[in-house]
């Protein structure tokens, strides 16, 4: 082989290398940093006060309603957003993707209005005609004392005429519409689903089906549900509050135990 084709293959071959080595890190920076979009939607629909938000310690404000970063592509990065204030509203590890990435938010709970990307916890269900559809909460420390997990058997009441007395009185039916499964401080999968009516009474279980007892007394809970009446669903809670009824719907008939109304909504669709 003569030394000019000797030196050609030597400076192919050289070039080649480069090349390979330039495709190489062309292909690095491409899976490593990529140009994401962030925005935020509220479930409920109103309009977010994020006016910032850092990743990886990098911080910009909105273009429009979205937010643009390179990023670091790995399994998930942790996502800042601050309000006007420079107050915290989200601090969560997000997985960003190249392109647009739209999460969905809702406060954290009913005593915590700082912003949750996950599930709606309204999520879209059938209606049913002719129904209500809710979950609840309970934040009672005089019904669940170190957050004990309860459930409810509602039953469904009826405005009945006494002719002794010559007034109505509150009659329940004996059995039981609904038997909840557990509630807690957490947002349960499942709807209660009760049949559009104006009285409801549930009596407290605990979470093995007995009656739950406090100084040997009856715990009810009063569902003020209608308030969902121009609503597809929606999620009340029991406030940390002392019993605060006294009478039945009829305001004549004694509760003959701790009564709590239930009418706090914290969301609804």
């Amino acid at each position: 082989m003569t030394s000019y084709k000797r030196i050609s293959i030597y400076l192919f071959s050289i070039l080649m290398s480069f090349s390979f080595i330039g495709c190489k890190k062309g292909a690095l920076v491409e899976e490593q940093e990529l140009l994401a979009r962030i925005s935020f939607r509220a479930y409920s629909g109103e309009s977010l006060n994020i006016k910032k938000i850092s990743i990886d310690g990098k911080s910009t404000k909105p273009d429009g309603a979205t937010f643009q970063f390179f990023f670091n592509k790995k399994d998930s990065t942790e996502v800042i957003a601050y309000d006007d204030k420079d107050n915290i509203l989200i601090q969560q590890r997000l997985t960003l993707k190249l392109g647009a990435n739209v999460f969905g938010v809702y406060p954290k709970s009913p005593l915590d209005p700082t912003l949750v990307v996950g599930k709606n916890p309204l999520e879209e269900t059938d209606r049913i005609e002719g129904t209500y559809q809710f979950k609840i909460l309970n934040y009672n420390k005089i019904i669940s004392p170190n957050g004990e997990p309860i459930r409810l058997a509602i039953y469904k009441g009826n405005l009945v005429y006494d002719e002794e007395t010559f007034s109505e009185e509150m009659v329940f039916e004996e059995q039981p519409l609904v038997t909840t499964d557990l509630i807690t401080d957490e947002i349960p999968d499942n709807y209660i689903e009760l049949p559009i009516t104006t009285f409801y009474r549930a009596t407290v279980l605990e979470k093995d089906g007995n009656p739950l007892l406090i100084e040997g007394q009856n715990v009810y809970v009063y569902p003020r549900i209608s308030a969902l009446i121009d609503y597809k669903s929606g999620i009340f809670y029991l406030t940390n509050k002392e019993a605060d009824l006294i009478f039945e719907d009829d305001w004549t008939t004694l509760i003959d135990g701790l009564g709590f109304e239930l009418s706090d909504i914290w969301l609804k669709n």
